[in-house]
C-alpha cells in the first residue's frame, strides 16, 4: 500500500509538471502568433511607404527610405524571434511528451501494484478460509 501511495503521489507530481509545460507551450505559441501578426503589419507598412506616389522632396524621400530600412530591420529581428520561438515550442513539446511517457509508466506500475495487492489479498483470504475449514 505504501508503494501505491508513492506511485500515486509521483503521478500527481508529473501531472502538475505536464500542466506547467503545456502552459509554457501555449504562451510560446501565443507569442509566436503575435510576432507573426506584427511582422505582417510591418511588411504592410513598409510596402505602403515604398509605394508612395507623387512628387516628393529629397528630405521626405530620404526620411521615408530610412523609415523603410528601420522597418525592414525590425521585421528581420521578428523573423529571427519567430525561428527561436519555433525551436522553443518544439523543445517544450518534446518535454511534454517525455512527461506524458512518465505518467503512462507510473500508471502502468500502479496498476501492476494494484493487481499484486489484490492477488495477495485473495491469497490471504483463501488461506484464512482453509484454516477455518480445518477447524
Amino acid at each position: 500500500m505504501k508503494k501505491l501511495r508513492v506511485l500515486d503521489l509521483m503521478g500527481k507530481k508529473q501531472l502538475l509538471s505536464r500542466q506547467r509545460a503545456s502552459e509554457v507551450v501555449s504562451k510560446l505559441d501565443s507569442e509566436l502568433t503575435n510576432c507573426k501578426k506584427i511582422t505582417n503589419d510591418l511588411e504592410e507598412l513598409a510596402n505602403e511607404k515604398s509605394k508612395s506616389l507623387g512628387p516628393v522632396n529629397s528630405y521626405s524621400f530620404q526620411a521615408e527610405r530610412q523609415l523603410v530600412m528601420k522597418l525592414m530591420a525590425q521585421k528581420q529581428i521578428l523573423l529571427n524571434r519567430q525561428d527561436f520561438l519555433v525551436d522553443e515550442i518544439s523543445s517544450a513539446s518534446k518535454g511534454v511528451s517525455a512527461i506524458q511517457a512518465k505518467i503512462d509508466f507510473l500508471e502502468d506500475a500502479k496498476s501492476n501494484e494494484l493487481r499484486k495487492a489484490h492477488a495477495n489479498r485473495s491469497n490471504l483470504e483463501e488461506e484464512e478460509l482453509q484454516i477455518t475449514k480445518k477447524r
